[in-house]
């Protein structure tokens, strides 16, 4: 699911193409995610975003520096530098919110692009490192990326990651023995 905005551009252009690319990336990236602060690609600006300060960019791949490679299933191009990519087709659009004016936006992922680097585990399933990926955060408008575990997690070493990573561990289901009581 993503919420946007419905005045800007990348909501009309997921309703009008029903297909987008979702490029994470990572804190390497961060100065070059900046750079596209305050510009749309609507023509010309809306009124609220340029009281807010937007204005018009139609190069955003030369505006952050980044480099359009082409997808493999959808027409948006991905962005060659993110180290994880998204090819993905929308299934529904839906409007919400009372005080603002957005689309909540089903996306089914159909091709994922990950780093080689990123990877770890052999076989079929390979899997991201959490350790090796530094995902860009973004919270109020103020970037972060992720620090030091805070916490061991149960759940990490539980049979369901055992699954993600091998395709095994899933627990065995066992039928239930019920007593009578006779009651």
């Amino acid at each position: 699911m993503l919420g946007l905005g419905s005045m800007g551009k990348t909501s009309e252009n997921l309703i009008r193409t029903r297909e987008c690319v979702i490029n994470l990336p990572s804190v390497e990236q961060v100065t070059h995610v900046d750079r596209l602060a305050l510009t749309t690609g609507k023509d010309p600006v809306p009124e609220k975003k340029q009281a807010w300060g937007y204005r018009y960019e139609p190069d955003k791949f030369g505006t952050a520096g980044l480099t359009p490679v082409p997808s493999l299933e959808v027409q948006p191009p991905r962005i060659a530098e993110c180290p994880v990519q998204m090819e993905g087709v929308v299934h529904d659009v839906r409007p919400f919110g009372k005080n603002v004016s957005a689309n909540a936006f089903e996306v089914h992922i159909v091709k994922l692009h990950v780093a080689e680097s990123l990877l770890e585990g052999e076989g079929p399933r390979p899997h991201i490192d959490p350790e090796k990926w530094r995902p860009i955060i973004m919270s109020f408008c103020r970037f972060f990326g992720i620090g030091a575990e805070t916490h061991p997690s149960r759940l990490a070493e539980s049979d369901f990651m055992k699954f993600v990573r091998n395709g095994t561990g899933a627990p065995k289901v066992e039928p239930s023995v019920v007593a009578s009581t006779g009651r």
